[in-house]
């Protein structure tokens, strides 16, 4: 692990270490897929069209659109708005997603959307990436993009850690990968206080291999939340 650089830095080298793992994480990400397909699922089921309107979903940090885009982007009724740093990422998922999925490039502190366009909107695997502070404002933007009563499916780190920093994640060699996190308890408290009512609060457990190929245990807090009044 490295030493933490200034934001600016640390998302130039977070896109630089994306675009050249993108492969591989495509392939080290599978053993994730049942977990966040389970998560996906019960929310899609509250994603009913309302008098012939389309549902609309964003997905923060899709990734190469695996398996989480592709499920949403099978529905008719659902559309999908994708967003990743990185645009290797970005490439892979216009490979393998249809056309009808809007895919936008970049930091995801830098997307605008207009107040309530937005039915659900999910983040696996992405807003730990970001540094706690961001973190909190992203929810704060994310409660402003939901409609009334939208929901919100998200995972973060269950412990609490100012940021972590390695330049050979998954085998790379080029930037580096960041994650921080406020911990269980102080997340769902800044969710309730920007206007959240938790529905789903857990912490599973994730085996995951570190850059060594050494396999941890990692926990993860899982949260879905909808936006209350």
């Amino acid at each position: 692990m490295s030493e933490i650089p200034d934001t600016q830095q640390l998302k130039a080298n977070m896109k630089k270490a994306y675009d050249d793992i993108a492969p591989v994480s495509l392939t080290w990400t599978e053993s994730s897929h049942k977990e966040r397909l389970l998560r996906l699922e019960p929310l899609i089921a509250t994603l009913e069209p309302k008098e012939d309107h389309q549902v609309n979903v964003l997905e923060l940090g899709c990734g190469a659109g695996v398996p989480c885009t592709q499920l949403l982007a099978s529905k008719p009724h659902i559309n999908v708005t994708g967003n990743d740093i990185s645009s290797t990422q970005i490439a892979l998922a216009r490979e393998t997603l249809p056309s009808s999925v809007e895919l936008i490039e970049g930091d995801m502190m830098g997307l605008e959307f207009n107040p309530e366009q937005f039915d659900a909107v999910l983040a696996m695997y992405s807003l730990i990436h970001l540094p706690r502070e961001e973190q909190r404002e992203i929810l704060r933007r994310i409660r402003t993009w939901l409609k009334p009563g939208g929901r919100f499916l998200a995972n973060f780190s269950a412990d609490g850690f100012l940021g972590a920093v390695d330049n050979s994640w998954l085998g790379g060699k080029e930037g580096a990968v960041f994650w921080s996190g406020w911990g269980r308890e102080k997340t769902n408290e800044i969710m309730r206080e920007i206007g959240f009512a938790l529905e789903v609060d857990e912490i599973t457990e994730s085996v995951e291999e570190d850059s060594n190929g050494v396999g941890i245990s990692v926990p993860f807090h899982w949260v879905q939340a909808r936006k209350s009044s």
